[in-house]
């Protein structure tokens, strides 16, 4: 089974430079071999922040984590098979196991600082807040003529 590989950016306006900026995982649904496996991620922005939102059912919080690292955030675990007591053979196997992980390069206007994390009903939820645009006043000093 092979899977195409898929790279995706979501942009959004970055007013302080002018221009657009994006969240971009690297390497998006690639196919890691039988050990690995991709889990499905949607990218949200609100009016202050960009929320990272990853299907991770049947792993516990303990097999998920999340490392920033100048400007980039990786979010990697593992989802281990359950054992079925009496189990003689497989007849269908869908749900995917193993490592995973997924490489985010965050824009400046991000904070990296604040980070928001959540693990619920399987469902993944990092939060990156929208760094403050508060205007600041330039002081224009006199020089005293001579």
């Amino acid at each position: 089974m092979d899977r195409s590989t898929k790279f995706f950016t979501v942009r959004f306006r970055n007013e302080e430079e002018g221009r657009e900026c994006c969240l971009d995982p690297f390497g998006a649904d690639r196919f890691l071999g039988r050990q690995g496996w991709t889990p499905k991620t949607d990218i949200v922005e609100t009016e202050d922040a960009v929320v990272i939102l990853m299907d991770l059912s049947g792993l516990d919080k303990r097999d998920i984590k999340i490392v920033h690292d100048g400007d980039l955030l990786k979010i990697s675990g593992v989802r281990r098979r359950p054992r079925v007591p009496g189990m003689k053979r497989y007849h269908r196997m869908e749900i995917d196991y193993g490592f995973f992980q997924k490489l985010f390069r965050v824009p400046r206007d991000l904070d990296l600082e604040g980070i928001e994390a959540e693990h619920k009903n399987g469902l993944l939820r990092v939060v990156l807040r929208k760094k403050a645009k508060e205007p600041i006043e330039i002081v224009i000093e006199t020089e005293e003529s001579y």
